[in-house]
């Protein structure tokens, strides 16, 4: 999801006080606030389908982890730096941090639901923050517009990865770091994707 509407900075008490406010949810980034912008309908279907996905899959697997829903911050940097994925998994106990309640320090699995206008944040500098921490195995990218997804997989005690893809709605992309496969008619259940519009040859 976008960050946007950016506000003057604020020492990291005002954001929290700030944000406990109102419904807004608030990104976090070395004093200068960001409003997250709302959703579309595919974008909270896309949402809770893999939420959903993921918790029953966990529990399927017997797997001591837990999925979270785009209601939890990671914290990138303490008292610094706070996000919002989507969706998120941690693995083992959840380390949380010691500023922001409701912050975790150690996502195992991200997941971003990405449109046209939030592609450039979520595919760049939000990608490298995820990154930044050495829990994040793998990070996916979850495109609302058409049946597109992204999986960034990190090479054991590595910072480099490599890039999975997969465009149909027979295909599953695997979650190597939870043992768990996500079927894409799954994720995309109940969404409608506008077919692309075919050129014409005529002259």
């Amino acid at each position: 999801m976008m960050a946007v509407a950016h506000i003057t900075k604020l020492p990291i008490t005002e954001y929290l006080a700030f944000e406990q406010q109102g419904e807004v949810r608030y990104e976090y980034h070395e004093g200068e606030v960001f409003a997250m912008a709302g959703g579309t309908i595919q974008h909270s279907i896309i949402c809770a389908n893999c939420a959903g996905l993921l918790r029953s899959e966990i529990v399927a697997g017997g797997k001591k982890c837990i999925a979270f829903n785009s209601e939890v911050k990671v914290e990138i940097n303490e008292g610094s730096r706070y996000v919002y994925p989507d969706a998120a998994v941690v693995c083992g106990k959840v380390n949380e941090s010691d500023t922001i309640t409701g912050a975790v320090r150690n996502p195992r699995v991200i997941v971003e639901v990405i449109s046209a206008s939030s592609a450039d944040y979520d595919r760049g500098s939000k990608m490298r923050y995820y990154l930044s921490l050495p829990t994040v195995r793998e990070i996916l990218l979850i495109d609302q517009d058409k049946i597109h997804v992204t999986l960034y997989r990190r090479y054991e005690e590595s910072n480099l990865g490599s890039f999975h893809y997969a465009d149909g709605l027979e295909e599953s992309i695997t979650l190597a770091s939870l043992g768990v496969s996500l079927p894409l008619s799954e994720l995309y259940r109940d969404v409608q994707i506008d077919a692309p519009q075919k050129e014409s040859n005529k002259g």
